[in-house]
């Protein structure tokens, strides 16, 4: 079907206007259903809201070709909660929070539309919905739980080691208050206030709209931070009060964790690539002199693998951070032409808790690492000093600030 702008802007004003007044009147018990509005007369949004605090809305959109039907969140916890829990029904939107749940051509029945709409409303609301519930003893915790990587879950891991307790994930949880943030550069995406942030640090350095974004959402207190990097731009941006101990958590994993080595007397060196770098080194896969470590894999996994290398070459931080904390000589691959989010800042950052001057680096194309001799570079590794203080790290872990009962960090609506 083909409209004249006119025709077509009048056309399409009218067909949302019947569905917003079908839908008010199917969804008008739904409790959770906050309002109903029209947006540019051609976007009909739904508004929800569930106990535990996150908002999100469904938006209904009628174009010349039909109608599209998305989810989004309400505010970066209500994006992330969405993201997680709709995930398995949904299409995510490139450069877009939204995730699309259903589209249909314009010529679909409105009896059709109506009922399709509504079911899929009601599924992903069922998801949506759902309190999370933890038993008393769980620990709250703050971490990126979307992608596979061992890095991102050293943080929990690490909580329950020192506390003896379990760690749940806060961050879709935007009334969680004062959850735990540790290992990785996530005070950079921190999205609501209240934060203990313990050795956690900043991907790159603060740009204007991250300082705005970080602004109002000042932790609850800070115990340390990964590097002077970190440090640095915390306080003079957005001052921050932030105490000088410094270490990435992960560095601590040696005095909690000691796996056992299958076979004592042999060592192997190891590769460690970034998740994005994966596919550059599967030429290697096959050859025996070294080890390639997938970062996918379960962190006590590849903790054990790093602690029994015998030398480490990594694209990866926490690659190089496990080698340094178990005592492994290590050097730090750089993909010249393949960069990292930040570039070389989180690294720089975990520097300066070491001896700089011994750090071991090389640079690589992007085409030239399938044919590098890597038992060649794994031969120049090294293994700086120290300059950051297990006993301060551990001291500095904020046990007072963890809450006892869901009700101290959940505040549910009536």
């Amino acid at each position: 079907m083909i409209f004249s702008s006119s025709k077509s802007a009048k056309a399409l004003g009218q067909r949302i206007g019947r569905l917003q007044q079908e839908l008010e009147t199917v969804l008008k018990a739904d409790k959770a259903l906050t309002r109903i509005w029209l947006w540019k007369n051609e976007t009909l949004v739904l508004e929800y809201s569930t106990r535990y605090g996150v908002k999100y809305a469904f938006d209904v959109t009628c174009t010349a070709d039909g109608y599209s039907l998305q989810i989004v969140g309400r505010g970066d916890p209500s994006k992330y909660a969405v993201r997680q829990r709709i995930g398995a029904i949904s299409k995510a939107i490139k450069g877009r929070s939204n995730r699309l749940l259903e589209a249909w051509p314009l010529k679909v029945a409105n009896r059709t539309l109506l009922l399709e709409i509504v079911t899929s409303i009601h599924r992903a609301q069922a998801l949506m919905s759902v309190v999370p519930e933890h038993p008393d003893r769980f620990v709250p915790g703050y971490w990126w739980d979307q992608q596979n990587n061992f890095g991102d879950q050293i943080g929990p891991w690490l909580i329950e080691m020192i506390t003896g307790r379990p760690a749940f994930n806060t961050i879709a949880l935007p009334n969680a208050g004062r959850a735990v943030m540790t290992a990785g550069s996530i005070i950079t995406g921190m999205n609501r206030p209240g934060m203990s942030i313990w050795g956690s640090g900043l991907i790159a350095p603060l740009d204007s709209t991250t300082v705005e974004k970080l602004k109002p959402r000042q932790p609850h207190t800070i115990r340390a931070v990964r590097g002077e990097l970190t440090r640095a731009e915390l306080v003079e941006h957005l001052e921050w009060e932030v105490p000088k101990v410094f270490g990435d958590p992960a560095l601590l994993l040696s005095t909690y964790f000691q796996p056992l080595a299958l076979e004592p007397e042999v060592s192997r060196p190891a590769v460690v690539p970034h998740y994005a770098h994966r596919k550059l080194f599967e030429a290697h896969s096959e050859k025996n002199d070294f080890d390639i470590i997938d970062v996918r894999k379960s962190p006590e996994v590849v903790v054990a693998q790093l602690a029994d290398a015998s030398a480490v070459a990594s694209t990866s931080l926490h690659g190089l951070i496990i080698a340094q904390a178990y005592g492994v000589p290590w050097i730090r691959l750089r993909i010249a032409d393949s960069h990292l989010v930040g570039e070389d800042f989180k690294f720089e950052d975990f520097y300066t808790t070491i001896n700089r001057e011994q750090v071991s680096e090389v640079s690589l194309a992007k085409d030239d690492v399938p044919k590098t001799n890597l038992v060649e570079i794994l031969e120049s590794a090294s293994l700086p000093d120290s300059r950051y203080d297990v006993a301060s790290l551990i001291r500095a872990f904020p046990y007072a600030n963890i809450p006892k009962l869901p009700g101290q960090y959940l505040s549910y609506k009536p």
